[in-house]
């Protein structure tokens, strides 16, 4: 009877070591996790540009270096009936397809409405099919 008596005893102590220090753990976890930066991704479809050569390099050459500083990486990008592969529903554009990485959503959305960046956006004078961004979940 005593033995079991220590089992029981030690089982019940088990048990509350854990609950406490799962929730300690809970706790921390969600302490790191909620002032981390989490990273944001714009995901993005274009009809052909239609633009000349001069526009695009211009394009490039403004649009690209604002983009880095706010922590640009190209994840991916694909071209409807080409690199691009559709695997349920119908894709209904035509041209590429991108997928980017930024630093955070504060970073891709101060590069996004810089002006520099929106004067040389209607400058091009196309749009975009789409353009979303979403933050990363960790």
């Amino acid at each position: 009877m005593k033995t079991g008596l220590v089992y029981a005893i030690g089982l019940v102590a088990a048990f509350a070591l854990g609950q406490v220090s799962a929730n300690r753990q809970s706790d921390v976890a969600h302490a790191q996790t909620s002032s981390a930066v989490k990273a944001a991704y714009l995901i993005g479809a274009k009809s052909p540009i239609q633009a000349p050569p001069e526009n695009m390099a211009k394009y490039r050459d403004v649009a690209i270096p604002l983009a880095q500083q706010a922590g640009l990486e190209l994840l991916g990008a694909g071209i409807a009936g080409s690199t691009l592969q559709v695997l349920e529903g119908k894709w209904p554009y035509e041209g590429q397809v991108v997928v980017e990485r930024y630093n955070s959503m504060e970073a891709l959305l101060d590069f996004w409405n810089a002006a520099d960046y929106q004067q040389l956006r209607q400058q091009m004078l196309t749009e975009a099919n789409f353009i979303i961004a979403v933050e990363a979940v960790k």
